[in-house]
């Protein structure tokens, strides 16, 4: 809990930072004439969006379970995740689009102030990176506010080489063919983000799961003899849930709550599962049941 609420106060300077870099990009993309910069305002749009979803997302999940919605708000982070990623395709086929038209017909740039303004925006952006470095594995809603930032770094970057070449050869070309790539960039690194959120929302099980490691381990508690029926999944991407019946035998059906114990606490340590649900079976009443079927 502490670790979102400080993940909170960093987003909101993020958000501060990013609507300054904002409304300078917009205002000097106009005075330039530049598309590479307006394309990198339309970035710093969608990352400032991004974070506004990542942080009142986070809000979300702080509300705790109610009687709807039982796991609580944890899914509001994937589905802030999904967004962004929608988002950031058609921004990416916007930005081919008015480079191919600018490639056709190359328009004068403003190579001196561009370059300005893009150096700005590039250091205001290198400093939400280097900042949100260390919690971009917190969960998929901050790794995608994270790649938002993160691509439109490297489009700072396009946009500060764009404007030397323009000063240096005089060329306009640079400023479409350098949102082109941007925008090829950016669609490369949503297509992991949605791919991974899709993955939660289909209730797969996590990546780093392997889930017959996980039968095999609960096979090892004492006195567990099989495992069936077994179930994992995401809520969110960094809280994970398990269901499965374990058949014990039955002269320790005394020592049962011991064993659930047992394998709550390997789950919990070694794969992160803080959601589980054991039933179990005894070998005596399998037996009794069948004999009464019979």
């Amino acid at each position: 809990m502490a670790q979102r609420d400080l993940l909170q106060k960093k987003f909101r300077i993020f958000i501060w930072l990013s609507s300054f870099v904002l409304i300078m990009e917009v205002v000097g993309g106009i005075f330039t004439n530049s598309l590479a910069l307006m394309s990198d305002a339309g970035h710093v749009l969608i990352d400032l969006l991004a974070l506004l979803l990542a942080y009142f997302a986070m809000r979300l999940t702080r509300r705790g379970t109610t009687k709807t919605f039982t796991f609580g708000y944890y899914r509001a982070e994937i589905l802030a995740a999904v967004t962004n990623g929608v988002v950031l395709i058609l921004l990416t086929l916007f930005i081919f689009y008015q480079s191919y038209l600018r490639f056709l017909s190359p328009q004068k740039i403003n190579g001196p102030e561009m370059f300005a303004i893009a150096i700005i925006g590039l250091a205001a952006n290198l400093y939400v990176v280097i900042k949100m470095k260390s919690d971009e594995k917190e969960n998929l809603n901050v790794q995608g506010a994270y790649l938002h930032v993160l691509s439109d770094t490297v489009s700072s970057v396009g946009v500060v080489v764009a404007g030397v070449l323009i000063i240096v050869t005089g060329n306009y070309i640079f400023d479409p063919i350098v949102s082109a790539l941007i925008g090829v960039f950016i669609f490369i690194s949503c297509l992991r983000l949605i791919r991974e959120s899709t993955h939660i929302l289909m209730e797969a099980v996590p990546e780093h799961i392997d889930i017959q490691q996980v039968s095999q381990d609960i096979q090892k508690i004492p006195c567990v003899k099989e495992v069936h029926n077994l179930h994992i999944w995401s809520i969110s991407s960094d809280v994970y849930a398990l269901n499965a019946h374990i058949l014990i035998d039955a002269k320790d059906t005394n020592s049962l709550n011991l064993i659930i114990a047992q394998i709550n606490e390997m789950l919990k340590s070694k794969y992160q599962i803080t959601h589980s649900v054991i039933q179990s079976e005894c070998e005596r009443c399998i037996e009794d049941q069948r004999k009464h079927q019979d």
